[in-house]
C-alpha cells in the first residue's frame, strides 16, 4: 500500500465509525443526542458573540468617523467634482471625426486638473550608519 491509499483508508475508517456511533447513540438515547447538540451550538454561540464583541471595539468606528471627517474637509475646502465615466461612444465619434482632421490635438489628451492629494509625514525611523560601530 502507498502512503496515499493508506490515508485514504484511514480517513474512511475514521468516518465509518463516526457514522456508527451516531447512528448507536440516535437508537439508543435520542434526548442526549439532541441536547448534547444544544450545547455544542451554545458554546459556538457564545464564542461567535464574544468574537463580535471584541472586533466592532471602538477601533474600526473610530477609523470609520476619522475618515467620514477627513472626506468632509476635503469636500469643504476642494468642493464636490463631478467626474463621469467616459463612455465607448465618445471614443469612436472622436476617432470617426479626427480622421478628417490630422493638425488638431486629440481632446483625450487635454490637460488634467490637478489632484488634491496631500502627503501625510510619519514618523521614520532613520537608517544608522553602518559604516561605524
Amino acid at each position: 500500500m502507498n502512503g496515499r491509499s493508506f490515508t485514504f483508508a484511514i480517513f474512511v475508517l475514521i468516518i465509518g465509525l463516526a457514522i456508527f456511533g451516531l447512528v448507536s447513540s440516535v437508537i439508543t438515547n435520542p434526548m442526549g443526542v439532541l441536547r448534547n447538540i444544544g450545547i455544542m451550538l451554545a458554546v459556538v454561540g457564545i464564542f461567535y458573540l464574544l468574537y463580535k464583541m471584541f472586533t466592532n471595539s471602538s477601533g474600526s468606528a473610530n477609523s470609520q468617523s476619522s475618515y467620514k471627517r477627513a472626506a468632509k474637509q476635503s469636500n469643504r475646502k476642494h468642493g464636490k467634482q463631478n467626474v463621469a465615466p467616459l463612455s465607448n461612444s465618445f471614443f469612436k465619434s472622436n476617432a470617426s471625426n479626427d480622421k478628417g482632421k490630422k493638425g488638431t490635438p486629440s481632446t483625450l489628451k487635454r490637460k488634467r486638473k490637478q489632484s488634491h492629494l496631500t502627503v501625510i509625514e510619519g514618523k521614520k525611523n532613520k537608517k544608522k550608519d553602518r559604516a561605524s560601530f
